[in-house]
């Protein structure tokens, strides 16, 4: 299996991410369409993930250092997919000359953020009525 994590065009793949967004965050997770898009979409830096060359996850990192977005179809979770988008997103934001971002982490998937170096910063709140949890992560333990 071809596993590729590459930056996106917004412009160019917008169908291909709205796709993946709309499915696991509209669908699955019921979060109102209004609230999906946002007017960071443009000037986002946003990343698509493929297996065999199908596209089966995506994320975004804003200009403030905030990951987001971070989406993998159903049929590849689990498989280490979303770990591998986290990372090159870090590498990415590392590059860009940012020492720390930070992300709304689900509160359901904040293991899955802690075991990518991520930390709680605050309080639990609610986004899209689901329950959030900030989390940071400096950048300068990164290699490279």
């Amino acid at each position: 299996m071809a596993i590729v994590v590459r930056t996106a065009n917004w412009h160019s793949e917008r169908s291909t991410i709205r796709t993946i967004r709309e499915t696991v965050f509209v669908r699955e997770q019921k979060v109102p369409a209004d609230l999906e898009w946002d007017t960071l979409e443009e000037s986002a830096q946003h990343f698509l993930v493929f297996e065999d060359g199908v596209a089966i996850g995506t994320g975004r990192l804003t200009a403030g250092g905030k990951i987001g977005r971070l989406a993998i179809k159903k049929s590849a979770r689990g498989l280490g997919y979303g770990a591998q988008l986290l990372e090159t997103i870090c590498e990415h934001a590392r590059h860009l000359g940012h020492q720390r971002v930070y992300l709304h982490a689900q509160q359901q998937a904040q293991g899955f953020y802690s075991r990518s170096g991520f930390v709680v910063e605050g309080d639990i709140f609610s986004e899209a009525n689901i329950p959030h949890i900030r989390m940071v992560r400096d950048l300068d333990s990164l290699s490279g």
